[in-house]
Order: C-alpha cells, then sequence, then structure tokens
C-alpha cells in the first residue's frame, strides 16, 4: 500500500515538471535568450570565415594533340591540387566550384618529339591559368604534383583501307544509286609492329538504318584492335540512295563462236531487257547497254531446237535486270 502511494507521488512530481518546462519554453525571457544566442553564433561564424585558412583543390587537366604516332608509357595524371590560402568565405566557395580544365597541348612540344621522356614543371607552365581561375586575393603555396612526367615510346605506322559495315533496309523502290563512298578511303594505322603487320584494312562501327529513301551521310569511328590508333579517328560515309522506277530496252540476240560458213538465226531476233533504274540515270539507258548472247557451242549440244539466252553485259547502276522471253528458237543456216 505504502509502495503504491510512493509510485502516485512520482507521477504527480515528473507532471509538475513538465509543466513548468512549458511555461518556460514559451516565455517570453526563452524567446529572448534564444534568439541572442543564434545571434551570437552567426557572429562566430562569420568571424571565423574572415580569418585565413589553407586548404587543397583540384583542377582538372585535359591534353590536346597528342601524337598518334607515340604511345605513353605511364597514365599521364587528370588533376592537379593545389595548396591554396585565402579567407574561409573564398575557400567555401571553391569547395563547390566546377573549374575549366587546364590545358596541355603536345603541339607546344615539338622540341621533344626525339626524346623518350621529359618533364613538364606544373608551377610554371600553368601558374597564368590557374591565376585567371582563382581570386586575386588567394595564394598558392604549392603545386602537387610538381612536375607532370612524360614517357613515350614511338610506334610503327602503316597506311589501310577502311571498309564500311552496315545494316541497311530500304522504303520500297529506293536502292543504292552507287558504291558506298568513304573519306577518306586510307586511313594511318600506328601501332606496334607485330601488331600492325597482320592488319590489311580496319572498319567502321556499325552503320544501322532502315526505311531509307534519300541519301545517308554519317560519321563513324573505326573498330581498331588493341593497342593501335589511327589518325584520322572518324571517317566520312556517303550511301548515295535515290528512287528507281522499271524500264524496258528491245536487245537483239548475238550469237557468239559461230564457224565463217553457217550463221544462226533466232526467233525472236530482239528480245525484251525488264530492269530497274535509278531515275537520275533512267533517260540516258539505250539498247546498247546490253548484251544478249548465245554459244554456238551450246546449241548443237542442245538436244531441240529452243535455248535460253544470257544476259552478259549491262549497266552497273541497273537492279533486277531480266529477260523476256528467257529463250529463244534458233536455226542454223549454211551460207552460199
Amino acid at each position: 500500500m505504502q509502495h503504491k502511494k510512493m509510485h502516485n507521488s512520482d507521477k504527480i512530481n515528473l507532471s509538475r515538471f513538465w509543466r513548468k518546462m512549458k511555461v518556460f519554453l514559451v516565455s517570453r525571457d526563452t524567446f529572448i535568450f534564444l534568439f541572442f544566442v543564434i545571434i551570437s553564433g552567426l557572429f562566430w561564424i562569420i568571424i571565423s570565415l574572415n580569418k585565413n585558412y589553407e586548404t587543397r583543390i583540384a583542377i582538372p587537366i585535359t591534353y590536346l594533340n597528342t601524337p598518334a604516332e607515340i604511345e605513353l608509357m605511364a597514365e599521364l595524371p587528370t588533376y592537379i591540387t593545389l595548396k591554396v590560402k585565402d579567407k574561409g568565405t573564398t575557400l567555401i566557395g571553391y569547395s563547390s566550384r566546377q573549374f575549366t580544365p587546364l590545358t596541355i597541348d603536345f603541339n607546344d612540344y615539338t622540341a621533344y618529339n626525339n626524346s623518350d621522356e621529359w618533364s613538364i614543371p606544373t608551377a610554371s607552365t600553368f601558374d597564368k591559368e590557374v591565376k585567371e581561375l582563382l581570386n586575386p586575393s588567394t595564394q598558392v603555396l604549392d603545386y602537387f604534383p610538381p612536375a607532370i612526367e612524360i614517357e613515350k615510346k614511338l610506334l610503327s605506322q602503316k597506311r589501310v583501307p577502311v571498309r564500311a559495315i552496315t545494316e541497311l533496309s530500304y522504303d520500297r523502290q529506293y536502292y543504292p544509286s552507287d558504291s558506298i563512298q568513304i573519306e577518306p578511303k586510307e586511313v594511318t594505322l600506328y601501332g606496334y609492329q607485330e601488331i600492325i603487320d597482320t592488319i590489311n584494312w580496319v572498319y567502321t562501327m556499325p552503320i544501322i538504318a532502315s526505311q531509307l529513301k534519300d541519301t545517308l551521310l554519317v560519321t563513324r569511328s573505326l573498330q581498331l584492335p588493341a593497342h593501335c590508333r589511327s589518325n584520322p579517328k572518324e571517317v566520312n560515309v556517303n550511301i548515295p540512295i535515290e528512287f528507281y522506277t522499271e524500264g524496258k530496252q528491245m536487245v537483239p540476240v548475238t550469237v557468239t563462236g559461230v564457224p565463217e560458213n553457217l550463221q544462226v538465226r533466232t526467233f525472236p531476233a530482239e528480245v525484251e531487257v525488264v530492269y530497274m533504274a535509278g531515275f537520275s540515270q533512267f533517260k540516258s539507258i539505250i539498247p546498247a547497254d546490253f548484251t544478249v548472247t548465245l554459244l554456238y557451242e551450246d546449241l548443237i549440244r542442245s538436244n531441240n531446237n529452243t535455248h535460253a539466252v544470257t544476259l552478259s553485259q549491262y549497266p552497273s547502276h541497273v537492279l533486277k535486270p531480266k529477260i523476256k522471253p528467257e529463250k529463244v528458237q534458233w536455226l542454223i543456216e549454211f551460207i552460199k
């Protein structure tokens, strides 16, 4: 019974404590106290940030015009680290800034073309660029690394032709009007002698397109073996495409290999050649562009007087040529 009374007394005391705390927290004096605490904290931060500090910042590096004929024997740094000194307010700004990359242009170091290794001192090389990136008040105390070490090896080279890898489909009655044109047709390949000796040509990255009905112009990089590079790195590929329409020509049948004392007549004497031709060259096609032939030796070995004719010549820009009729009758006559 006594234990129960003590337990109830504790509950009453705790309840009184929380009521007093609520009164304190919502009182005017409390708000004034908290206000001055916050203001004091802000003043402390401002005073602290106006003091000078030292820190490190990283700035990216890009390398321009790396010669294709050399291989760098060690990976070059992609950042340099600066030890700098300035007010805290300035240094905080650097922490979120995206710095413009510093540049090393290999064209500026042609004097070292015959050297296998050399050093680029970072402080003297980047001093001007760094000053343009940082605030005038910022002091640069040190550069890391102090120098960029270049170690290279001269590669062998070889001229090789380029071939295009394509996966194309065309709209109805549209076809390539000429062969695929690649510019440049050849590239210079650089690599170890034992590798490039086995390479006779290089392929483009795949060119994939569907339902084409206009000339396709694309730029593609090259598929190169490991430890090889090329100059240029890309080629331009031109795939000429145009609308094709049906054409017809009457072409005489020519019998070849006939002895001088004989002549061979065919029935009919002319056959119709049906074909598809690009619109740009359609009107320039004439019967003389086609040759339809029969071989005399085939005729005399034949068991009947009907034989298939052959379209032995036609323009390269003509597609799907067909002969109507495919077979003709023939008759051998002596010449008096």
